[in-house]
């Protein structure tokens, strides 16, 4: 049964946190949007395993392989660094469809949170801020966003911490370029685009902003 199943379990809560706080607490429709709805979802498998991945030493990358019996689980690949797709797949197939565009934006996370655990040298410190950005970053990302808007909340988070000194500036330096890194790896560099949050237009960009 799914109920026995932690990671349906928590990828069902978070579906509850990210559509009660993307685009404010009085808009019960900010992730109605393709691109919207796919993070939903990305959303919702990136704190089913980083929850669990933050005290194992083998990384989870698989989602609902023991609901399924299968080792493969229940997404088209694991979330490692060698995840096949990019925001330049977005749009075209398989990659049209909410929870398979949402692995896109998973896969993101998750290596988020595996390059902020390794240049701050410390894998829970990275799972712990990777979390912060993202729930923070709920926060300021409007309603219906796209890949970028949600991206630039997470930035925005990011330096917001950085103001009121809950980072060293050496630490904020290192945690700045892990996440644009992160981003710029699967194709939302400072240069990406889309047309709104559709799946139309989409321009991805690979590199790092100037000085990151």
């Amino acid at each position: 049964h799914t109920a026995f199943d932690s990671d349906v379990v928590f990828h069902e809560y978070t579906h509850g946190v990210s559509n009660r706080l993307v685009g404010g607490l009085l808009d019960a429709l900010a992730l109605q949007q393709p691109q919207s709805r796919s993070m939903g979802e990305g959303w919702s498998d990136y704190f089913a395993l980083t929850i669990h991945n933050h005290s194992l030493q083998q990384e989870r990358t698989v989602l609902g392989d023991w609901v399924l019996d299968s080792e493969n689980g229940i997404r088209l690949h694991p979330y490692d660094d060698n995840y096949p797709a990019t925001y330049g797949n977005v749009g075209t197939s398989p990659y049209v469809q909410v929870h398979n565009i949402g692995e896109i934006w998973c896969a993101t996370l998750m290596k988020m949170n595996r390059d902020l655990g390794r240049v701050l040298g410390d894998k829970q410190r990275g799972h712990q801020l990777g979390w912060q950005l993202v729930v923070d970053g709920f926060k300021l990302t409007p309603a219906n966003p796209s890949f970028l808007a949600a991206r630039d909340g997470i930035l925005q988070a990011l330096d917001s911490h950085n103001r009121v000194g809950q980072l060293s500036p050496d630490d904020f330096r290192r945690a700045l370029r892990a996440v644009w890194g992160a981003f710029a790896r699967f194709g939302m560099g400072p240069n990406a685009r889309s047309v709104g949050a559709s799946l139309q237009g989409i321009v991805e960009d690979r590199n790092l902003p100037p000085g990151v």
